[in-house]
C-alpha cells in the first residue's frame, strides 16, 4: 500500500524523530499518558470488518502508543481506576530506551499504592 520510496523516506526520518522524542528524557524519567483515548471497544465491534478497517479503528482508541513504539521507548499500560460507569481506566508509563527496570519499579509502586488485583468492575 506504500511505495518503496515512501517507506524509505519514513525510515530515513526515524532516527531524527527518535532523537527529538527521546530528548524529553533530559528533564524527566518517565512520561505518563492516558492508556486509551476512549473506553474499551464493545464486544463484537470489529466482527465482519476487514483488517485495515479494524486496525484503523483500534489505532484511534490508542493514539498514545504508536509514537513510542516507533521511537524505541519501553512502555507499559497499567490499570488506574474505574470511570463513572465502572469501566476500568489505565495510564501508560513510557521510559528511556532500555530502561524497562524503571517502568517495572514504578508499576510495582502504583500497584502497591492503588491495588488492582482484587478490584472488579460491575458486570451487568
Amino acid at each position: 500500500m506504500l511505495s518503496d520510496r515512501r517507506i524509505n523516506s519514513i525510515r530515513g526520518s526515524e532516527s531524527e524523530l527518535a532523537e527529538r522524542i527521546q530528548s524529553i528524557y533530559d528533564d524527566v524519567d518517565v512520561v505518563i499518558t492516558p492508556g486509551t483515548a476512549t473506553g474499551p471497544s464493545r464486544v463484537g465491534a470489529y466482527q465482519r470488518r476487514g483488517a485495515i478497517s479494524t486496525m484503523t479503528s483500534v489505532a484511534q482508541r490508542v493514539p498514545f502508543q504508536g509514537m513510542f513504539n516507533v521511537t524505541g521507548q519501553p512502555a507499559a499500560v497499567v490499570p488506574w481506576d474505574l470511570d463513572g460507569n465502572g469501566v476500568p481506566t489505565s495510564i501508560q508509563l513510557v521510559g528511556r530506551p532500555f530502561d524497562e527496570s524503571t517502568l517495572l519499579s514504578l508499576g510495582a509502586q502504583i500497584e502497591q499504592a492503588r491495588p488492582w488485583a482484587n478490584r472488579r468492575p460491575p458486570v451487568s
